[in-house]
């Protein structure tokens, strides 16, 4: 099911109790209370993942087990240590990586360029062959690929 908004807990806590096909949820709501609300009357098996890279950390906090990510397209790696050091109990270790993965959130989508123009401009950057977003997106501002460029500069 995608939809676009939210779907109200009560609604996916049906879902996940009488569909036995509905196993998880791509939570990209940004309230993070909301999610440990889910995770706490949700069934055992049931799993929650970000699906807003800069919630992800605090989603691991309350029980999400991983992350559907935009930033992963070029934080792969970073993404998945952070992950790994949450779940091994690293949590300063997971803080660090946060930390440094802040300018790629921000990269993400801004005011200017939403999601997916500064995905595309970015893989433009690091070489691959992506067309252009379809409209209403339209283009990528004039300094896009340099902002690109700037994140990929500071990655560690």
């Amino acid at each position: 099911l995608r939809t676009g908004r939210k779907i109200e807990t009560d609604t996916l806590l049906t879902l996940a109790h009488d569909v036995s096909n509905i196993v998880a949820v791509k939570d990209a709501a940004g309230d993070p209370a909301e999610t440990a609300r889910l995770i706490a009357r949700a069934p055992s098996a049931f799993e929650v993942y970000s699906g807003d890279d800069a919630c992800t950390l605090p989603l691991l906090a309350v029980g999400a087990v991983g992350v559907i990510s935009v930033a992963s397209h070029w934080v792969g790696r970073q993404m998945g240590e952070m992950v790994d050091a949450y779940v091994e109990g690293d949590v300063d270790g997971a803080r660090r990586i946060n930390a440094e993965l802040i300018p790629s959130y921000d990269y993400e989508s801004s005011p200017d360029a939403v999601n997916p123009v500064p995905t595309k401009t970015m893989l433009r950057v690091l070489g691959l062959k992506v067309g252009e977003c379809r409209p209403p997106m339209g283009p990528p501002p004039d300094d896009s690929e340099d902002r690109a460029r700037r994140v990929l500069d500071g990655l560690a």
